[in-house]
């Protein structure tokens, strides 16, 4: 019984992050689109630091968004359209930061590259045990070789 609530809840976790994702997707067409095409937001790659005075100044210049919203489209922004991370040159903790991964699974990264050579495609990014496929799949948008 226990495990049968368990995975229901992690169904519901699961249906809940969809529905933010599908949300701030939506705030975010919706907010930029007044004044731009999509593409001069999507093609930029920030940090949630970066997106915040990003959003921050399009509100004073007039993008009408309640502070909730604000909130979801920082989180949406920073989330989806991180900065890029060159693997074959990145420290440790900047590997960390911007896969949003741990320091361990960042430091095996690294360990495996000085041992082995740059990596050359998420294949080879792969092959490091201490992180998932998943992982690595699920962020690919944020590597670069």
């Amino acid at each position: 019984m226990r495990s049968k609530i368990r995975f229901l809840a992690l169904v519901l976790a699961c249906l809940e992050s969809a529905a933010a994702q599908d949300d701030g997707r939506a705030l975010v067409e919706k907010a930029c689109t007044k004044c731009h095409v999509l593409e001069i937001t999507t093609r930029q790659r920030n940090d949630k630091e970066r997106w915040s005075v990003i959003v921050d100044k399009m509100v004073a210049l007039g993008t009408e968004l309640t502070d909730a919203e604000i909130e979801t489209v920082i989180d949406y922004l920073a989330k989806n359209l991180g900065p890029r991370v060159n693997v074959n040159t990145a420290t440790a903790e900047d590997l960390a930061r911007a896969l949003e991964i741990t320091k361990a699974a960042a430091a095996a990264i690294v360990r495996y590259r000085e041992k082995h050579g740059s990596f050359k495609s998420l294949d080879d990014l792969k092959k490091v045990t201490e992180i998932s496929a998943k992982e690595i799949e699920s962020r690919k948008d944020r590597i670069e070789f």
